[in-house]
């Protein structure tokens, strides 16, 4: 009887360390289902923690210029925006001039005002934000492109100017690259000149390791000058409407002229920064599907395979129910034994 019992205990132990080594596996799935990971973390995954490592390097840095491409992606979107509203606004002006070529209707549609409605739509549409940042403003974009309001642009063309005639030109000079004062009255006043202010050279966004993005448009374009000068030059000739109707007509003419050039400068820069926006889509597609085949290869590496760890759990379950149905029975004939 004495060996009986020790057998019978040795058994029981057995037993009872099954059940141990079989809750703390079932412990262990439960861990991975519910965390989605393979136990111990990289303890989990010890052969491949090197690629792992290196994965999610790669996932950081292409998040990284996902995220700064979307944030320049905003910003070509609002130059868009603005630029259509400029053009759109130009072609108004044309309207607006050929309409009043004609000095009986002039006289009676106030075209010095419309005018100047125009250009404060223009100014308007200069001051667009991103945030804190003027974006007419090139690399100093803290300061606002304009200083004021273009209605209050002071008259530039006097009663009786002639086109053609030395001088006529000058006030509102086109600025050009490294120009220093005098400039258009309407840029910022605090611009020593147009290369340490307006400048858009330098802003750019590397979108990849060895891929940089230049952008921007700035209240100096050549066409957004342009037609500010010829909405001006039409304005200021509304002076002549009674004194010098065929002056008036001849400087209509020629603001016409300039509205035509700044009009078809306009549509190029569009075009231009149109090509910018069709990059950056390019390459947040190419980023995206970067950054999804890269979460993908970390996920196989060490994320838990769930219909696996499901199979093992209930597969231990039935394991520990044997056990304990084991255990039970060798109880129950341990205490018949003793009874004897």
């Amino acid at each position: 009887m004495a060996v009986t019992g020790t057998t019978q205990l040795a058994r029981n132990l057995a037993a009872t360390q099954i059940i141990k080594q079989l809750n703390s596996q079932l412990n262990t799935q439960n861990a991975q289902l519910s965390s989605g990971l393979k136990s111990n973390g990289l303890v989990g995954v010890a052969s491949q923690a090197q690629e792992l490592g290196w994965l999610k390097n790669q996932l950081s840095a292409s998040s990284a210029y996902q995220s700064g491409t979307t944030t320049v992606q905003n910003r070509v979107s609002l130059y868009t925006v603005s630029m259509e509203r400029i053009i759109d606004i130009a072609t108004e002006a044309m309207d607006l001039m050929i309409k009043n070529r004609d000095t009986t209707f002039a006289a009676t549609s106030a075209p010095a005002s419309q005018a100047n409605a125009l250009l404060d739509q223009i100014g308007s549409a200069l001051l667009v934000k991103d945030g804190d940042r003027y974006l007419f403003s090139g690399g100093n974009y803290g300061d606002a492109p304009i200083s004021g309001q273009l209605s209050s642009i002071p008259t530039q063309y006097a009663a009786g100017a002639v086109p053609g005639d030395t001088g006529y030109d000058d006030p509102l000079s086109v600025a050009t690259d490294a120009a220093s004062s005098p400039q258009p009255p309407y840029l910022n006043s605090a611009a020593a000149s147009q290369d340490n202010f307006y400048d858009t050279d330098g802003i750019a966004l590397y979108v990849d390791d060895n891929e940089r993005v230049s952008y921007g448009i700035a209240a100096t374009d050549p066409g957004i000058q342009q037609v500010i000068d010829a909405l001006v030059r039409f304005r200021d000739a509304t002076a002549d409407i009674s004194g010098d109707p065929a002056n008036y007509q001849t400087r209509v003419d020629d603001a016409l002229k300039q509205l035509r050039t700044s009009i078809t400068s306009l549509q190029t820069t569009a075009s231009e920064n149109g090509y910018v926006q069709q990059r950056l889509t390019e390459v947040q597609s190419r980023h995206a599907s970067n950054t999804d085949l890269l979460k993908k290869r970390i996920a196989g590496i060490q994320e838990a395979d769930v219909a696996e760890v499901s199979v093992n759990i209930k597969s231990l379950q039935a394991s520990l129910e044997a056990t304990y149905a084991v255990l039970s029975d060798s109880f129950s004939l341990s205490l018949v034994n003793y009874l004897k």
